[in-house]
C-alpha cells in the first residue's frame, strides 16, 4: 500500500506516465489477490497491522482494487491499442465478474494473434459454457483439440460441458481421457484405449497394494515390448502416487537395466514439471546408464537446486552426478559449492538464512565419501582459495 502511495505521488507530479499506470495497475491487482489480514507470500506470512484501519472490509477492499485495475487497464488499451497484454488482463477481469460477453469481445481480438490464439480460444470457450451456450463452446474446445488431442485441461473443460448439457457418455469418456492424459507423460506413445486406461489407472489408485502393483509391472516387463514397458515405468515415476511402496524404486531399476534406449525419454521428463522424488529417481537412471547425452542435463540442473525451497529440493542429484563421474562430477559440485562458500551473511542469526545454509548440505554431503587427496587436488584446480578451503574444510567436518 505504501508502494501505490509512491506512484500516486508520481502520477500527481507528472502526470499519467504510462510506465506509472502500469506500476498502478499491477499493484493494484497484487492487492486484489491478496486481501487484508494474515497472508502467505513466497512462503512468508505476512500481516496487516492492527493499528492500521482500513475503510473496506475484505471483500469490499479487493473490489476496489479491481475496479482501479481495471480503470488503469481500460486507459492503457485506449491509449495504446496494441497492448495486447493489457487487453488479456482486462478479458480476465471480465470473466472473473462474471461479465462473460464483454469478456469473450476482448479475447476474440486477442484469438487473431498467434501468441494469444489459443489461451483465447479456450477462455472464449469457458465463457460460453457459463453462459450456457454449449454448441458455441463445443465448437471453440474441438479446435483446440484438433491441435492439441492429449491435452487434459481442454478434455477436462469438455467433460464439464457435456456433464452441463446432460451428455453422460460423453462426460464419462473425455472425463477417463482427462485422467489418462494427466498421468502418462505428454511423449509417451501409449495410446488410450480401454487396456491401457486400466493399466494406468491401476498404477495411480491408492487401493491397489504395493505386491499387487510389483507383480503387475514384473508382467508387462516379461510380455510387452520394450517401447511399452519404457512408457509404463515412465508412466509410475510421473504419477507419483507410488512413493515409498517400492514400485518407484522397480520402475527405476527396469529403465536403468533397458539402459540407453530409455534415455530420451528419460531426459524429456526430467526437463518437465515433476516432483522432487522424481527428479531423484531420473537421475539415478542417468547416472547409471553413463551415457554423455544425459552429462549436460544433470550439470545443467544442478546450480538451480540451490535456489529451491528446501521441500522442493531433489537430495541426491549431487550425489549422481558423482556417481556418473567422480571426478567430473565432484568439480561441478565444487563449483556450485564455491558460490555457497562466498554468499554473504552465512552467520546470520535469521532462522530462515539458517535453513537456507542446512539446504545447502545436500552439496556438501556427497563430497565427504571423496578422499581428502583428491578433493585436495579438484580444489586447486578450480582455484579454490585458502580461506575457501577452511571453509570448505569446516562444513565437511
Amino acid at each position: 500500500m505504501d508502494g501505490l502511495n509512491i506512484i500516486e505521488s508520481g502520477i500527481d507530479m507528472f502526470g499519467s506516465v504510462p510506465e506509472l499506470i502500469k506500476g498502478r495497475y499491477q499493484l493494484s491487482l497484487e492487492l486484489y489477490q491478496n486481501g487484508i489480514g494474515k497472508k502467505n507470500i513466497d512462503g512468508n506470512s505476512i500481516y496487516l497491522s492492527q493499528n492500521e484501519k482500513l475503510k473496506f472490509d475484505d471483500t469490499q477492499f479487493k473490489e476496489e482494487n479491481l475496479k482501479s485495475a481495471l480503470a488503469d487497464l481500460e486507459y492503457l488499451t485506449h491509449k495504446f491499442p496494441d497492448s495486447n497484454e493489457e487487453l488479456f488482463i482486462i478479458a480476465k477481469i471480465h470473466q472473473l465478474k462474471g461479465a462473460f460477453e464483454k469478456s469473450n469481445q476482448a479475447f476474440e481480438k486477442l484469438s487473431a494473434l498467434d501468441e494469444f490464439n489459443d489461451e483465447a480460444t479456450f477462455n472464449i470457450a469457458t465463457n460460453y459454457v457459463q453462459l450456457k451456450k454449449y454448441d458455441e463452446a463445443e465448437k471453440y474446445l474441438m479446435k483446440l483439440l484438433s491441435k492439441y488431442p492429449k491435452e487434459p485441461q481442454i478434455l477436462n473443460k469438455l467433460s464439464e460441458l457435456y456433464e452441463l448439457s446432460g451428455n453422460k457418455i460423453k462426460q464419462d469418456e473425455f472425463n477417463k481421457k482427462a485422467i489418462f492424459n494427466n498421468h502418462v507423460p505428454y511423449f509417451s506413445n501409449i495410446e488410450y484405449n480401454d487396456k491401457n486406461f486400466e493399466v494406468v489407472t491401476f498404477f495411480s489408485s491408492e487401493q491397489n497394494d504395493a505386491k499387487a502393483k510389483l507383480s503387475k509391472l514384473d508382467k508387462i516387463q516379461k510380455s510387452e515390448s520394450e517401447d511399452y514397458t519404457i512408457d509404463i515405468c515412465l508412466t509410475i515415476l510421473k504419477i507419483h502416487t507410488n512413493h515409498g511402496n517400492g514400485v518407484e524404486e522397480k520402475a527405476t531399476e527396469i529403465l536403468a537395466k533397458i539402459g540407453k534406449p530409455a534415455l530420451e525419454k528419460t531426459h524429456k521428463l526430467f526437463n518437465t514439471d515433476v516432483s522432487t522424488c522424481t527428479i531423484t529417481n531420473l537421475s539415478e537412471i542417468m547416472s547409471k546408464v553413463k551415457d554423455e547425452s544425459s552429462w549436460q542435463i544433470l550439470v545443467e540442473y544442478l546450480p538451480k537446486i540451490a535456489h529451491m525451497p528446501m521441500t522442493m529440493m531433489p537430495p541426491n542429484v549431487p550425489e549422481e552426478i558423482i556417481r556418473f563421474n567422480e571426478e567430473k562430477g565432484a568439480k561441478e559440485v565444487l563449483k556450485v559449492v564455491k558460490k555457497l562458500l562466498n554468499k554473504e551473511n552465512t552467520d546470520s542469526e535469521d532462522p530462515m538464512a539458517q535453513l537456507a545454509g542446512f539446504s545447502d548440505y545436500i552439496y556438501y554431503s556427497p563430497l565427504k565419501k571423496i578422499s581428502k587427496q583428491k578433493l585436495k587436488k579438484y580444489t586447486a584446480e578450480l582455484n579454490f582459495t585458502e580461506e575457501e578451503i577452511k571453509k570448505l574444510n569446516e562444513k565437511l567436518n
